[in-house]
């Protein structure tokens, strides 16, 4: 039977979101495979498909090896989901070891790597750094998977070092649908730094409401943080969404959050696609004055609430040439 999507009701915020329903062909040729990281979404990708699932079993031994183990034998066209969140060099050998398991059943592997950790090594900014995002698509390629779709990658630059079919998809309508129905007091859209001004402005676009990007300054020596003043009537007595494509430590998000509680914010909302969350991150961010945190389901977390799965399947779909 078919597969309904349903959209949201448009309310206070966000009022281009219509309610919809698109129904999907069941892809009972087609099989997903996922260890218990990324499962959540793996389930909900299957789900929206008709297709298969596949669950991958994780063994560590005590020196730190992975041995996967698929619990069953998958049929058809494989999608393979796993993401490159912390421990990132784990989940990276995990996630080949998947796709070239994969490969023995099928040549049409289409790797789904929600959040493509190494992409802020994209370049050699300092002289002797390994270009690393080279090195891991050439792995990716090396163990056989035909095609590759990420989410909202951090560099758009890295996306030019993989030489098979490749597809940056993102989570901001999800994530901006988030806030639909809310009551926001004047919101407005911030962006922690200038190099994300272009994901607020689509991200107020889809909110109706203003943006803005901080001025960040980060020392590429030491990775300290320091964020100019903003003029004292900018965000005075407006409720504040902040928005990136990733929290790692958080010092960015809690910088930029202290600097918004001073300058007389009224509830600030930290949004993201991939809460990494490193160490204290999110107790960093609360304290710096944020009442919550959001983010998509990229990477598994207690603020992941926000699925992804439908922007993936539009993707999986564009690619068979079947409409959504």
């Amino acid at each position: 039977m078919p597969v309904h999507i349903l959209g949201i009701h448009s309310g206070h915020i966000c009022s281009k979101f219509k309610s919809v329903s698109v129904t999907v062909e069941i892809l009972g040729d087609t099989t997903v495979i996922s260890g218990d990281l990324s499962m959540g979404l793996a389930v909900n990708l299957a789900e929206r498909l008709g297709a298969g699932l596949v669950r991958a079993s994780l063994r560590t031994f005590p020196d730190g090896e992975s041995k996967i183990t698929l619990d069953e034998e998958p049929q058809g066209g494989i999608i393979v989901v796993h993401s490159l969140c912390p421990p990132v060099d784990s989940n990276l050998i995990r996630s080949l070891l998947m796709i070239a398991k994969a490969r023995e059943f099928t040549s049409d592997v289409t790797a789904v790597i929600p959040y493509m950790g190494y992409a802020r090594q994209d370049r050699e900014f300092l002289a002797g750094e390994v270009v690393t995002i080279q090195v891991i698509a050439q792995l990716f390629g090396a163990v056989g998977a035909s095609r590759l779709i990420t989410v909202d990658i951090h560099s758009k630059t890295a996306l030019s070092q993989f030489k098979m079919e490749i597809q940056n998809v993102t989570a901001m309508p999800a994530l901006a649908r988030r806030f639909a129905g809310t009551s926001l007091k004047d919101p407005i859209v911030i962006s922690p730094d200038a190099g994300g001004a272009a994901r607020a402005k689509r991200f107020a676009e889809l909110c109706e409401c203003d943006c803005m990007a901080l001025e960040k300054r980060r020392d590429r020596e030491t990775g300290s943080v320091s964020i100019l003043p903003l003029s004292p009537d900018a965000v005075s007595g407006r409720d504040a969404i902040l928005v990136d494509d990733m929290i790692s430590t958080g010092g960015s998000m809690a910088e930029a959050a202290r600097l918004l509680r001073e300058s007389g914010c009224g509830k600030i909302f930290a949004v993201c696609t991939h809460a990494l969350l490193v160490g204290d991150a999110r107790r960093k961010i609360m304290e710096a004055g944020v009442s919550g945190v959001i983010s998509a389901n990229t990477v598994p977390g207690p603020d992941a609430t926000v699925d992804v799965s439908e922007a993936i399947l539009d993707e999986i779909m564009r690619q068979r040439d079947q409409p959504v």
